[in-house]
């Protein structure tokens, strides 16, 4: 079972996503900052941090950093209105999962899910190694 750790001053942001948790069984918890959120993910196990591109109190890729220091193998996607190329370019090496617009939909989850399944079935390979 997924853990996701959903981050934004605005809960509702999430109402979509948290509907397509519910039909993939994704269990999630919801924060409105990153120090609430980095205090979290020191207490807890998440597999997943969404979050929310505007996250106040800090930038946003420092945020990834600092939630990679917590815990390397953790996926993030970030709810973002960037440009594709300037996504990739702001977030280039730090291994964001998954770009999400700014109102994602049950369809994202789907995606999401479908690039978690991947993942999952590469270490499987990797550990059969």
């Amino acid at each position: 079972m997924i853990n996701a750790l959903l981050i934004s001053p605005e809960k509702n942001i999430f109402l979509e996503i948290e509907k397509g948790f519910s039909s993939h069984s994704i269990t999630h918890e919801w924060t409105d900052n990153a120090d609430k959120a980095l205090s979290m993910l020191s207490d807890k196990n998440f597999d997943l941090v969404i979050f929310e591109e505007q996250i106040p109190g800090i930038d946003p890729r420092k945020f990834i950093e600092n939630i990679l220091l917590k815990n390397a193998m953790i996926n993030c996607a970030v709810i973002s209105s960037l440009s594709h190329k300037d996504f990739h370019e702001k977030y280039e090496g730090l291994g964001v999962l998954m770009q999400f617009p700014p109102k994602p939909e049950r369809s994202h989850v789907t995606e999401l899910v479908d690039q978690l399944e991947k993942i999952a079935g590469i270490a499987a390979r990797t550990q059969e190694l």
